[in-house]
């Protein structure tokens, strides 16, 4: 109660939901709407009750479904901060927000359901871990309530079980746009040998036909791996036939790669090193191989005055997923607002520009987030290329060839690729 009173006398209301963030293709700016006037805001934290009195006959009920104890504690009372701040700002009377335990589990997932589900709530704000979502979603899609999850996993989102976080889908397709319209035309990528790997694969296999790039070499590695000598080797074999190179690592096993690249002269200018957003959680300014290397993140103008405001309130740095509880809370509030078709007003092709910038939900669960380019530097990481504030009808996709050629393979059979070819038929 006491954060709640600090969040009451600390937060001007921000206009989420107003005309002015449902003009079709209209830039939003989270930013510069505010007021002074104060109000009461429905909110409570439900653990194992089953009924709950709030609000009134007219009110949406939304459930927020997060990990605040477990494994994954840390993350959810983080983002249930940053959902906090949210309903700080936004001070939506028509809108009621129940916070329920996960317990960072599946079954702890599927009794925080029930209990939302009981208490009449018509959408559902998470969970967090792809266990979770799975345990929740055949019962949220027999009830009719969507779900809009922070998982980050595709293979639990389908209609009705959307996702608001980052995707690697998005932020590959994104970087590979980049560097085709950086005359860069054959892609090479190093990828764990494991399924989160495979994903990227596909992903990769589609942004670079979405692209009209190709995908030359693809290395896999054992996730463990801190020796990549044989690897590179083998890549590098018959010479450097390519002038992209992805690697989505983060930290010493990204350095590990690098420089084993480096060392057998596979490096800029005549090769654009690549990453996704997780090299955001590695300090490269002394790495002088990745000088020049191109990543994609959430705005970062967005990402600093989310933070900033996050750490005037609570006293620390949110955690990465914090911004997307934000978004999430502001676009049930926005549902709220508008009435009529819940499902239609989630997946709004011109989409929503909240704290995190640009993003829209597709029907079949993913999304996609309006991300900036960053390149590293002796100095720290700058923008190269700025997100779009806003999205005009549905990404282009090319058809997929049947017949396309498939990249050379190493460190995996490649045989085990064929099923998860988004080309083949």
């Amino acid at each position: 109660m006491q954060v709640l009173k600090k969040i009451s006398i600390f937060f001007v209301c921000m206009m989420f939901g107003a005309c002015s963030l449902l003009q079709k293709n209209a830039a939003y700016d989270p930013y510069q709407h505010y007021t002074t006037d104060k109000k009461t805001v429905n909110m409570t934290e439900m653990t194992d009750y089953s009924q709950v009195d709030l609000g009134n006959a007219g009110s949406f009920r939304v459930a927020m479904l997060l990990p605040l104890s477990g494994s994954a504690a840390t993350v959810g009372q983080s983002m249930k901060n940053a959902a906090m701040m949210a309903i700080g700002d936004i001070n939506n009377n028509n809108l009621v927000i129940q916070f329920y335990d996960t317990k960072s589990t599946g079954s702890g997932a599927r009794v925080a359901l029930e209990n939302a589900l009981n208490a009449g709530s018509s959408m559902i704000l998470g969970p967090l871990m792809s266990e979770e979502v799975m345990a929740i979603s055949s019962e949220a899609k027999n009830k009719g309530v969507p779900v809009i999850s922070f998982s980050t996993s595709p293979n639990v989102l389908q209609s009705g079980i959307y996702s608001l976080g980052l995707l690697n889908e998005n932020q590959i397709n994104r970087i590979i746009k980049y560097a085709a319209d950086k005359g860069r035309s054959r892609i090479a990528a190093v990828l764990p040998n494991n399924q989160s790997g495979e994903n990227m694969y596909r992903s990769l296999i589609k942004a670079a036909q979405n692209n009209g790039v190709q995908v030359v070499k693809v290395g896999f590695y054992a996730p463990s791996s801190m020796d990549f000598t044989g690897l590179v080797t083998q890549m590098k074999s018959g010479g450097v036939d390519f002038d992209a190179l992805l690697i989505p690592e983060t930290g010493n096993r990204l350095k590990a790669i690098s420089s084993m690249f480096s060392y057998y002269d596979v490096a800029a200018p005549e090769v654009l090193f690549m990453g996704t957003s997780v090299w955001d959680n590695s300090s490269l300014t002394k790495e002088t191989e990745l000088y020049g290397a191109a990543y994609p993140a959430m705005p970062l103008k967005n990402k600093n005055k989310f933070t900033e405001k996050y750490n005037d309130l609570f006293g620390s740095a949110p955690t990465g997923l914090s911004i997307f509880a934000y978004d999430a809370v502001a676009l049930a509030s926005m549902v709220a607002r508008e009435g009529g078709n819940i499902y239609e007003q989630i997946l709004r092709p011109e989409g929503y520009n909240g704290m995190s910038g640009a993003f829209r939900i597709f029907a079949d669960g993913t999304n996609e987030h309006g991300m900036d380019i960053l390149k590293v530097s002796s100095g720290g990481k700058y923008v190269a290329e700025y997100a779009p504030s806003q999205f005009y009808g549905y990404p282009a996709q090319n058809s997929f060839d049947a017949y396309a050629q498939m990249p050379q393979i190493f460190g995996k059979n490649a045989a085990e690729l064929q099923n998860t070819q988004p080309y083949v038929q």
